[in-house]
């Protein structure tokens, strides 16, 4: 008999809460943590809906397999004998008791902490991009946060320079980060330094491809990692090569068409049944076999989880104070 699988959340989550697009709205209006949300409810909700037997909880448990958020559990936290401990770490640190670890970066994969890489779910409810808009020109937008864009990208002369090629720019709120409709080209660009910001997911290019919108996006190693042509987006390392961008689509609605269909066909990959599938195989042939042979394992093994804990800790508070 397998062993119970639950997800935990320190939050409440109302009961009439069934599908992704209700957690989404739940989040965009400051009930519960966004992130934490995205990651934990919606695992949850998308593995249930498959008949994957699993549970959401807001208690600890203290058998089975914990799978948790690295921002609902505190780093002292050490699982109970009987917990296998799955950390999703999101754009946050490693823990240092995690059994295995979930990434959203491929760079993010360690050796040091058992980790494996799994897609974000692409935006609850999203709604592509107006077929009917054809080769219309004219919206650009940044899906996110406005203080997280580029510095460049805040002055007046980014507006004047859309403005030159017919374009307006746009910062659609937490509620609308799902309609795509009126978008037609997404520059999302956090900087220009050497960053390679490992802790950062490929979303914003998986949500523009599940758009249907070409993308302008900066030197990172997420989306780094996920490309496989030219027509997967446009990469920019300066606010001069963002206009060199801008006006390669402007004058080519050809290259705009191409860049939209490929996107709609590299989306396939992040399809919600698909993330879901690896998830069950993920659970079905790492994270179960695990716990089995952690139950195996004898009290040397015991020890030596925990002295490696306190080794990683120890590790983390000496970067920390260098750091300072």
């Amino acid at each position: 008999m397998p062993p119970p699988i639950r997800f935990y959340l320190q939050e409440t989550i109302p009961s009439g809460v069934s599908s992704p697009w209700e957690a989404y709205q739940l989040a965009a209006g400051g009930s519960v943590r966004p992130g934490v949300v995205a990651w934990t409810v919606q695992t949850f909700l998308h593995l249930r809906a498959a008949g994957f037997p699993c549970e959401l909880t807001n208690s600890l448990p203290a058998d089975g397999i914990l799978v948790a958020h690295r921002k609902s559990i505190r780093r002292d936290f050490i699982p109970p004998r009987g917990v296998l401990f799955v950390c999703l770490r999101a754009d946050a640190t490693f823990h240092p008791y995690a059994h295995w670890h979930v990434v959203q970066n491929r760079a993010a994969l360690s050796a040091w902490y058992p980790s494996v890489y799994m897609p974000h779910w692409p935006q609850p409810g999203l709604i592509p991009r107006d077929p009917a808009r054809g080769d219309t020109w004219a919206n650009a937008a940044y899906f996110g946060e406005p203080a997280y864009v580029a510095k460049e990208m805040q002055d007046p002369a980014w507006e004047e320079m859309l403005e030159s090629l017919h374009l307006k720019w746009h910062f659609p709120g937490p509620d609308k980060w799902h309609d795509f409709r009126e978008t037609d080209v997404v520059v999302a660009v956090r900087g220009f330094d050497r960053h390679r910001r490992t802790n950062k997911p490929p979303s914003k290019l998986f949500n523009a491809w599940h758009a249907g919108v070409p993308a302008i996006l900066g030197a990172e190693s997420a989306y780094q990692r996920e490309r496989r042509g030219p027509l997967d987006f446009l990469e920019v390392r300066s606010f001069s090569e963002i206009a060199t961008a801008l006006r390669q689509l402007h004058d080519d609605p050809a290259l705009r068409r191409a860049m939209s269909a490929n996107g709609l066909e590299r989306a396939r990959e992040t399809d919600p049944a698909v993330i879901t599938a690896r998830w069950r195989e993920f659970f079905e042939m790492t994270a179960i076999p695990a716990y089995e042979a952690m139950r195996r394992g004898g009290a040397w093994k015991r020890t030596l989880f925990r002295w490696n804990g306190a080794l990683k800790t120890a590790a983390e508070d000496l970067r920390e104070h260098i750091g300072k």
